[in-house]
């Protein structure tokens, strides 16, 4: 383990029996491309071509007595824990990490409340610009699930200096030519970089600028692949829900 006040490194996160699981499971989930029917504001164009799994989400308490009327847990765009994959050990894994981790991701029900990611793969070419996540996030994950990779092949995840910390708000959907981000990263134009190594979790602390280097092309088929996502604070869980309810026709809305 590795631990500063930006990020915490866990290696070899799941058993050998549950990374392979995992792995498995992978290699035959339906991905869909990251832009979907529009571009991610938090890709830029020169980013390629990440793909996507489905949302799934794990809560300490149950969601049914937060929704709003006419708001379903199957409604959602997203699916909650237990899912009886793969997927559940890892869980099982952050949530037995976070108490030993307030410091840098806050309390469970109190700073955050709930957890939810998707799968990533980032094949050669890909990769996600400097970005700072959205305020109603407070903090991320990263699990690395790819069985090998080769120091050669890129997919870094960079994490800037902690004097840049919340120096980086969010911009406008698309950043063309916006050179904010290069006079904020290079005051002091220096930071740490964490190898997307095996069965490695990472857990990014909120408010601190970082990106996904781009995958070398000498990567070959081989996929950075990951399971990623945040810990969503009580104002992040209620855009959640009103983004659902804004979805549906009027007619259905209570």
């Amino acid at each position: 383990m590795f631990a500063n006040s930006q990020f915490a490194i866990y290696d070899d996160a799941l058993s050998s029996a549950d990374f392979q699981r995992f792995w498995t499971m992978f290699q035959n989930t339906e991905f869909q491309p990251a832009h979907g029917k529009r571009m991610r504001d938090y890709y830029r164009m020169s980013d390629g071509n990440p793909f996507v799994g489905e949302n799934i989400a794990w809560v300490p308490v149950p969601i049914e007595p937060m929704l709003p009327p006419g708001i379903t847990v199957d409604s959602l765009p997203v699916r909650f824990c237990p899912t009886g994959t793969a997927i559940d050990p890892l869980f099982d894994v952050i949530q037995r990490l976070l108490p030993s981790c307030t410091d840098l991701i806050g309390k469970k029900g109190n700073d955050w409340m709930g957890i939810v990611g998707k799968l990533y793969a980032y094949p050669a070419g890909s990769s996600m610009s400097w970005h700072t996540d959205d305020d109603e996030l407070d903090g991320s994950f990263i699990y690395y699930a790819n069985p090998v990779w080769d120091v050669q092949w890129g997919g870094e995840l960079f994490v800037s200096d902690e004097s840049t910390r919340n120096q980086l708000p969010r911009g406008p959907m698309h950043d063309f030519g916006n050179k904010h981000d290069t006079e904020v990263l290079l005051r002091k134009g220096f930071g740490h970089y964490i190898m997307p190594k095996p069965n490695r979790l990472v857990l990014v602390g909120p408010g601190n600028p970082h990106k996904v280097g781009k995958v070398a092309s000498g990567a070959g088929d081989h996929v950075r692949a990951s399971f990623s996502g945040f810990f969503v604070a009580p104002a992040g869980l209620e855009k959640l829900i009103m983004d659902e309810r804004a979805r549906r026709p009027r007619g259905e809305r209570q």
